[in-house]
């Protein structure tokens, strides 16, 4: 394969991690700056508590329904803790991006020179496996700032925060970690073939 598209794939690779954890990072140590100002998170409405938010009377012309969608809501007086929890997801993503990039460059450089079973080559895709649950779980430190938030400015009983995981990176997750075994599996196996003479 053309070594120039190789070197410019690997590049923009480690390139777009870079990126990444930069976001990541400057976008919670933006978050921190903001402490003392507000806060718009989303909520959801808790339903027992219609009367109070003056929706029980509402009446909507025919074929309309109010949802129990999210709805942003704003908060004074915000803290540092409650910023950088709040942008903790983009923050561990961006980092965790990073690190795959490196991750992923490894093996690139690997199966470009036609040895995909390099050893290694498994260890990157488990870590890669570790890093998909580890920016999916940080996904639900967000909701937790949510509550801080809402239990700080005593609308707890009214408002909850939203569900924040998703089931993609787990899944994710389970496929690097089959393919990782795979990979283990090929390299045993590359081993224990005999060289033909």
């Amino acid at each position: 394969m053309d070594r120039l598209f190789v070197r410019l794939a690997l590049y923009v690779v480690r390139f777009a991690g870079a990126v990444a954890g930069v976001w990541g990072v400057a976008y919670a140590v933006n978050g921190a700056t903001q402490a003392g100002g507000e806060i718009v998170v989303r909520v959801v409405p808790r339903l027992e508590d219609a009367d109070r938010l003056g929706l029980s009377g509402v009446k909507l012309p025919r074929g309309l329904s109010l949802g129990d969608g999210e709805l942003p809501l704003r908060v004074w007086d915000s803290t540092v803790a409650e910023q950088v929890l709040f942008r903790a997801d983009v923050l561990v993503g961006g980092l965790c991006a990073l690190v795959a990039a490196f991750l992923v460059g490894g093996l690139l450089t690997s199966v470009f020179e036609g040895e995909p079973y390099r050893r290694g080559n498994a260890a990157r895709v488990a870590w890669l496996a570790v890093l998909a649950l580890v920016s999916g779980a940080a996904q639900a430190v967000p909701a937790l700032a949510v509550a801080a938030v809402l239990d700080r400015a005593g609308a707890g009983g009214t408002f909850g925060p939203p569900s924040g995981l998703s089931w993609l990176p787990f899944t994710g997750a389970a496929l690097l970690a089959a393919l990782a075994l795979a990979l283990r599996a090929g390299r045993r196996a590359r081993a224990d073939v005999a060289p033909v003479t």
